[in-house]
């Protein structure tokens, strides 16, 4: 048999990338590959960086110097992302349940599910 390494970093293959645009970013503050981050819920797919005692949500990828920069990252604490349809009000960071109707509606209390965009089609994009 051969040699299999166990543990260590794997490739991103192994876990959940998405892209995000980082609203501090700037050319004097810019963000660092492994800055610690979170999602800001004032917009789809936002992060900003985590402050002290803030539960950290993702790891930068790579340097950006702007708020429009794509910026790709290692999201920490879920593992897929689904697109699904939706009843009633979502926003960005409610968490979900099913509706009993094939699709999903806001939980009344915190699951481990994320909304990260409400889109205009009648569908929610969700992290678990």
């Amino acid at each position: 048999m051969p040699y299999i390494k166990t543990g260590g970093v794997l490739p991103d293959d192994y876990g959940c990338s998405i892209t995000v645009f980082a609203s501090q970013a700037t050319t004097d503050a810019p963000i660092k590959a492994g800055t610690l981050l979170k999602f800001d819920t004032s917009a789809p797919y936002t992060a900003v960086k985590c402050a002290d005692g803030d539960a950290i949500q993702m790891v930068a990828k790579h340097d950006v110097q702007s708020p429009e920069q794509p910026l790709g990252v290692y999201l920490l604490g879920y593992k897929r992302n689904y697109k699904l349809p939706y009843s009633g009000t979502l926003a960005i960071g409610d968490s979900v349940v099913a509706d009993g109707n094939g699709g999903v509606k806001k939980a009344d209390a915190a699951n481990g599910t994320f909304v990260a965009q409400v889109n205009s089609d009648g569908t929610v994009e969700v992290f678990e």
